[in-house]
């Protein structure tokens, strides 16, 4: 039902200058009917006052469309729990999930209280064959955008191993120094002993960042929470402040052109909680 990852996070631009970076990051999998009590037995992992938790309202949030277009998203009705909300998710986009079908979550929990997660996955099997998934993609101002990444996605590996693979458009301000009139590709497998997942981005055509997510599955113990603690500490304001460290050093030593996000607010579609710089304009 919970999964652990000892994962590192990649990320490696290739244009116009190179640049790369790696940290660790840990990750869980879970299975979304878990997500109310994910560490049972544990210490460390979902009692009140545990320094890792998962909330329901962290992941596939409702929200009103800023910048609507292509297929209606839907997250539900009021008050629906996660499973309900990537169910409408999906059926939106015309793909009914069975009830048989299994939904897991891939993410960093909530350390000491704070959630931040720059991107989420979740996994749908159905009789354990990889079936669909979605990435949603959260920037540092609050917002987020979800895509479906549906059976029309599936590829298989030279050895037959399945995975889902999209290419779209991004239309969604993450990062000052890429274009939003761009594509984003997500690479999604099924995490079964090993988590892989890539977000690369595409400029016309051309691959110009590659990023991943992955690394072994390890037993789900207090004493190996302890250890992931030890060895990625202060987890979501670690991965916060490297995204601003990391801006800094592409801006001031790089000199990487820099975009504002209020000057491309027609750029920005589809995304739910937007931010009041661009909801609150004329």
């Amino acid at each position: 039902m919970v999964r652990l990852y000892d994962a590192t996070v990649m990320h490696a631009r290739l244009k116009p200058k190179r640049h790369h970076f790696s940290h660790a990051a840990f990750a869980f999998g879970i299975r979304v009917e878990a997500l109310e009590n994910p560490g049972r037995g544990l210490w460390l992992l979902g009692r009140r006052w545990s320094p890792y938790d998962f909330r329901d309202q962290d992941f596939l949030p409702p929200g009103e469309i800023f910048g609507p277009e292509g297929v209606r998203q839907d997250f539900g009705r009021e008050g629906d729990g996660l499973e309900a909300r990537v169910r409408a998710f999906c059926a939106a986009h015309g793909h009914v999930l069975p009830e048989r079908a299994a939904i897991r979550l891939i993410a960093m929990p909530r350390a000491f209280g704070q959630s931040y997660n720059p991107v989420v996955f979740f996994v749908i099997t159905v009789d354990g064959r990889l079936d669909s998934g979605i990435a949603e993609v959260h920037n540092t101002f609050g917002e987020r955008k979800a895509w479906f990444l549906g059976p029309e996605c599936r590829r298989e590996e030279h050895d037959g191993d399945p995975y889902l693979q999209l290419r779209a458009p991004k239309r969604f301000y993450v990062s000052p120094f890429s274009g939003l009139d761009t594509e984003f590709e997500f690479t999604l497998r099924e995490p079964a002993g090993v988590l892989s997942v890539t977000v690369d981005h595409y400029e016309g055509g051309e691959k110009t960042l590659v990023s991943s997510w992955s690394g072994p599955q390890v037993p789900l113990t207090d004493a190996r929470l302890l250890w992931l603690t030890l060895k990625s500490p202060l987890l979501v304001l670690k991965v916060t402040v490297l995204i601003h460290l990391h801006a800094a050093w592409l801006w001031l030593a790089r000199r990487l052109p820099f975009r504002r996000k209020r000057d491309d607010i027609d750029l920005q579609r589809g995304l739910r909680h937007p931010s009041p710089e661009i909801a609150g304009r004329p």
